[in-house]
């Protein structure tokens, strides 16, 4: 069973987990079973949707730990907390819950892993070989587990993945792991090749100030 976390697409047309990067679009992820929306959204269950709805803004909420400049640490409707940078607007979708940049060409996604007895690795694993049939152009730069990184759970793995969309070509890292509260989880941060590493930055300061809530 393929299982994807890919954010890639444009606003509309995102590649994680089998849904849309942005939550609005296809996105690289798995089959319907499970789904990872690419930019659009995290891997859920159901067919990717091209649009993700808008949902009231989250609450910030006030932290011991301050995010870096740009950033705001952000409590999420879903009860999650995480650091997004400042005046993206949230949105959310079969796929997942979307941050997304003012100009749509950039977004981080995240979502929980529905598929039972999968692991981070087999489901990043399953979202590539599934970008590589859906998505044009699309190329894995890089798969493996995590390893060796202080602060993350030992159970991680990561996708970087690129490919080409109307607008141009978008490259992606996904993240997927083991939360303390025993469920998996896929953040994904997407945008246009060109931005890179802008995008392992933006994933890089959402999971150090991701916190699991009762999603």
């Amino acid at each position: 069973m393929a299982v994807a976390v890919l954010a890639a697409g444009s606003v509309g047309a995102w590649f994680v987990w089998g849904r849309s990067e942005n939550g609005a679009g296809p996105a690289a992820g798995p089959p319907a079973s499970v789904s990872v929306t690419p930019e659009t959204g995290g891997p859920t269950s159901g067919s990717p949707s091209e649009t993700p709805s808008a949902s009231p803004s989250a609450t910030s909420t006030p932290s011991d730990d301050v995010p870096p400049p740009g950033y705001r640490a952000q409590e999420d409707l879903k009860g999650f907390t995480i650091a997004v940078p400042e005046g993206w607007n949230r949105t959310e979708s079969e796929q997942g819950v979307f941050y997304n940049a003012p100009d749509g060409r950039s977004l981080i996604q995240v979502f929980v892993i529905q598929e039972a007895g999968i692991t981070p690795y087999e489901a990043l694993r399953g979202a590539s070989e599934d970008g590589r049939a859906n998505k044009p152009g699309y190329a894995e730069i890089s798969l493996a587990r995590v390893t060796g990184e202080p602060g993350a759970p030992a159970d991680s793995a990561e996708l970087v993945y690129a490919y080409d969309r109307e607008g141009g070509r978008r490259k992606v890292v996904d993240r997927a792991f083991t939360a303390e509260d025993g469920n998996q989880y896929a953040i994904l941060a997407a945008g246009p090749d060109a931005d890179w590493p802008k995008q392992r930055e933006r994933l890089g300061v959402a999971l150090e100030f991701f916190r699991p809530g009762a999603y």
